[in-house]
């Protein structure tokens, strides 16, 4: 399944210097009974502008707030919206930290009444002068205290880069404290503080402190408090100071106890310590780009994500040894931004691709390509994800100044914000879509991937190994240069002078290479629509004639492989669905004399019915023209008009065009490959993909079959000559032409005939032309009645005629034959000389048909006795083997003697049964 295009929720003012401005985007809490709810909003503040709230459920502006042009913000913002119920007020409070014009942390309140129109907005601002380090994070501590009192029910948290926290009333007025904790004075000269996250207590117990009591209890403190009076946890994450790469255990992550109460002095009970973490480090990473790091903590499950230009690692920090649950690596993608959409799937947004991953799978479920993420709007700006709300199935990410949204609910079954969601990360969805080799499936050059491709492509020595690569870089240049004979000349070193024939081993996954190098595949929009999905339009690169001969014989080149080795190179990004006749148009695309498309239809490769249907489709659209350029050219030379039908038949059907006969091989050679499927897929296929004219066109290409075949004419009439021997070569047998004929009258459907006598009755309001088709449909109906009538007529006199011939039937079914057959065996006969009367040979003519006669022992060229012994069949009713071997071989010594004439006479009479009339010739 594809990933859908985003939608656009909003379009963000840009900063007001564009070179170093920048945009911050954060969360948007409700506040109630001093429990603290994301909302289906995000707070924008932009640099040198303004502060944006937007809703994303409603694509809106919901509110904003103008900033001085010289204010740059230090990190993102948060917003926090209650209802005062016995008031009738709803109060939002937005807050933002800025650096410039010097370090303060604003706060925008908004109140609006039931009764008033205009909302009300004020703002304050808290000077920060013990220091100077920026600040990377602002969030709430909620309070326990009654809507109708004046104070607001919550203090405001600010962090800074140097580890100092302080604390602040909500009107930002009072500095309740501002301290560095010892134990981050103790890493400050090495460590600064890269983001901060704040927990509620209530969702710490579900799952941070799921195992770990001891930490709970710690938390609590020896003051009792109650369901609205709980701590919030902080979790500050350090990073080594003034390191552009650094490893990933050397990551602090620092947890702290915030009580509710604020009026202590002791450091202790203002910010109570809990542990310190060292972030684990993954296997296969040895250092990390400090620029490229975005950190995220998801409550629920209590793991820390961390993602970064390689891949994705969640942590569980809820274990008492923190451990790597997951990661998602791709040393060949560079990603600008990873975000969790569920336990085990990620979304990231790549140079090539913004995708969905499996990371238990290692597996691409959706993909969209990164060039068709707003490509109208010509921004060139990374994709960066913000958040994820999962009731919605809606991921919000920026792209420039665009925010957009990408639409994820069909990532579960239920539809809507149902609390019980279906199981993602199944097996079953990730065969098919690993991304574990990528796109160096076939490549063994990289060290990485060298064991597990020998193992796949059976590569046992270096010296195959070498062999293997000169064919990847011969095939490669041959690709690029499109020299098809270099190409040939690569595959015939490889696998030699003498390729593996149909029935010899032959490894697939060369033969996928192989593919994947004649064919590509473009993306296309279907039916020209720019709102509709892409689809996948396949193309051939090259056609090198012998290799692709070889993979025809060995039946490889079906569209079925082409899909697979398409899908291992475009890895990880998903193959677009192949659209309908895909495979079959890039043949005919490729050589106009359509023998390609010939040749694949004439070799043992299944096809679906589908890719028939559309090959039929095409084959009758030019045995139409062709057909109407020939009549108009007879007509021509006939009138005198021309005197050089060649140049005619140019002038209609073009310079480079396929001959009549190549058009009529590839119609029959198609019904014959689709006549081998279920006649309910057949004529499902044929309804889907022909149109009535064409299907009437087909049924008339089978009555022409069946009319030149000889199942309509008496064994003793001559058969009718047909118009061109090009149309019924190769002939088509009975069955299928009764087969095909059903399946085209079903589906061309009971209404398709009575429109055709609607149009007849109705010979007022319709034309010339649309009455006379209408009738020539009305007598095709009787004219197969009779057709029909005729064949059963044909059948039943064969079926006669056999039963006549039984005997001899039988008699010949057991007369062994030479192991030449067919015409191999009568050529043979023809080049020997004959060495007596014995293998005279004699040609008869019965009925327009040409027998071939072969004398028997005994017969005389004049006929002697021909009647007699060559026309009456023994008595015994076996045949008699006379071939007695001159030697034979002794039971108990094994040793090989030849036989006397005496002991050879004995043998062929003994074959002989004890009533005939066959007679011995010594």
């Amino acid at each position: 399944m594809d990933l859908q295009s985003p939608s656009v929720l909003a379009q963000l003012p840009r900063p007001l210097h564009a070179s170093s401005g920048k945009t911050r985007i954060g969360d948007v809490y409700s506040l109630a009974d001093a429990k603290k709810r994301k909302r289906y909003e995000v707070a924008v503040a932009v640099d040198g502008e303004a502060i944006n709230i937007y809703n994303v459920q409603t694509p809106k502006l919901v509110t904003s707030y103008a900033v001085p042009p010289q204010s740059t913000f230090s990190c993102r913002p948060c917003s926090v919206r209650r209802k005062i119920s016995k008031k009738s007020v709803v109060k939002r409070q937005t807050y933002a930290a800025a650096i410039k014009p010097e370090h303060q942390i604003k706060c925008f309140v908004e109140e609006i009444s039931n009764g008033s129109s205009a909302p009300a907005i004020s703002s304050s601002t808290a000077t920060i002068t013990d220091s100077r380090s920026p600040t990377t994070f602002v969030g709430i501590i909620p309070l326990s205290a009654d809507d109708e009192s004046e104070v607001d029910p919550f203090d405001v948290l600010a962090v800074h880069e140097d580890g100092r926290v302080r604390r602040l009333s909500a009107d930002l007025k009072t500095q309740r404290w501002s301290i560095q904790h010892s134990e981050i004075a103790k890493v400050s000269s090495t460590h600064v503080v890269n983001t901060c996250f704040l927990i509620d207590l209530e969702d710490a117990r579900k799952s941070l402190f799921k195992r770990r009591q001891d930490l709970a209890a710690l938390a609590l403190g020896d003051e009792a408090v109650d369901g609205t009076n709980e701590p919030s946890i902080l979790l500050i994450v350090s990073h080594p100071k003034n390191a552009e790469r650094f490893a990933l255990q050397d990551v602090n992550v620092q947890m702290f106890s915030v009580p509710a109460k604020s009026g202590s002095q002791e450091e202790s009970q203002r910010l109570r310590h809990l542990q310190t973490i060292q972030v684990p480090g993954p296997s296969g990473i040895d250092k990390v780009n400090s620029h490229s790091l975005q950190w995220n903590f998801h409550a629920g499950s209590a793991g820390l994500h961390l993602s970064f230009d390689k891949g994705f690692i969640n942590t569980d920090l809820s274990q008492y040894a923190p451990s790597v649950t997951s990661q998602f690596i791709l040393d060949d993608e560079n990603f600008s931004s990873v975000m969790r959409v569920s336990p085990q799937c990620v979304i990231g947004a790549s140079d090539s691709l913004v995708a969905l991953y499996d990371t238990q799978y290692q597996s691409v479920q959706r993909s969209i390509a990164a060039g068709e993420v707003l490509s109208g709007t010509g921004s060139s700006a990374p994709i960066a994800f913000i958040s994820y709300f999962a009731k919605l199935g809606i991921a919000v990410a920026s792209k420039g100044n665009t925010l957009i949204g990408f639409d994820l609910t069909s990532l579960h079954s239920n539809s809507g914000p149902s609390l019980k969601r279906s199981r993602d990360g199944l097996l079953i969805d990730a065969i098919g879509r690993g991304i574990g080799a990528s796109s160096a499936q076939w490549d063994l050059a990289s060290k990485k991937h060298r064991s597990e491709n020998m193992t796949s492509l059976h590569l046992t020595s270096p010296e195959q190994v070498e062999k293997w690569n000169q064919l990847t870089k011969s095939v490669n240049e041959a690709t690029t240069s499109k020299n098809t004979s270099l190409f040939d000349k690569a595959v015939q070193s490889y696998f030699g002078s003498t390729l593996p024939s149909r029935g010899q081993y032959v490894n697939p996954e060369s033969t996928l290479f192989l593919l994947s190098k004649i064919f590509t595949v473009e993306n296309s929009l279907t039916g020209g629509d720019v709102v509709s999905s892409p689809s996948s339009q396949l193309r051939i690169v090259l056609w090198p004639r012998i290799t692709c001969a070889w993979l025809i014989s060995l039946g490889q080149l079906s569209s079925d492989n082409v899909e697979i080795a398409l899908r291992r190179t475009l890895k990880p990004r998903i193959l677009q669905p192949l659209a309908t006749g895909s495979f079959i148009q890039a043949l005919i695309d490729s050589d106009s004399s359509l023998k390609n498309v010939n040749h694949v239809l004439s070799g043992p490769s299944a096809l679906s019915a589908d890719e028939l249907a559309y090959a039929l489709k095409y084959f009758l659209v030019e045995a139409r023209q062709r057909s109407g350029a020939l009549e108009e050219t007879t007509r021509a030379i006939t009138n005198g008009d021309i005197a050089t039908p060649t140049q005619e038949l140019t002038r209609h059907l073009g310079d480079e065009t396929a001959t009549v006969k190549a058009v009529f091989k590839g119609l029959n050679t198609s019904i014959q490959k689709i006549h081998a499927h279920p006649l309910s897929s057949v004529t499902k296929a044929l309804r889907s993909n022909l149109s009535r004219q064409e299907l009437i066109s087909m049924i008339h290409h089978l009555r022409l079959s069946l009319a030149t075949g000889g199942y309509m004419s008496r064994f003793s009439e001559n058969p009718p000559t047909p118009i061109t021997i090009d149309q019924i070569t190769p002939s088509l047998s009975l069955q299928t032409i009764s087969d095909m004929l059903t399946s085209s009258v079903d589906a061309v459907g009971p209404s398709g005939w009575i429109s055709a006598l609607t149009s007849v009755n109705d010979l007022d309001d319709e034309t010339d032309s649309t009455i006379a088709a209408a009738t020539r449909e009305m007598e095709l109906i009787s004219d197969m009645r009779s057709e029909i009538s005729a064949t059963l007529g044909g059948v039943e006199e064969a079926t006669y005629l056999k039963g006549i011939l039984r005997e001899y039937l039988r008699f010949a079914d057991q007369v062994t034959t030479p192991k030449s057959t067919g015409g191999n065996a009568v050529a043979k006969v023809e080049k020997e000389p004959t060495p007596g009367p014995s293998h005279l040979v004699r040609h008869e003519k019965v009925n327009g048909a040409d027998l071939l006669v072969f004398a028997r022992p005994g017969e005389s060229e004049d006929g002697y006795d021909g009647d007699a012994s060559g026309k009456m069949l023994p008595l015994s009713m076996k045949p008699v083997s006379t071939d007695v071997s001159r030697t034979k071989v002794k039971k108990s010594t094994g040793e090989s003697k030849a036989r006397s004439n005496r002991e050879i006479s004995y043998m062929r009479r003994k074959e002989v049964g004890k009533y005939s009339f066959e007679r011995l010739l010594v």
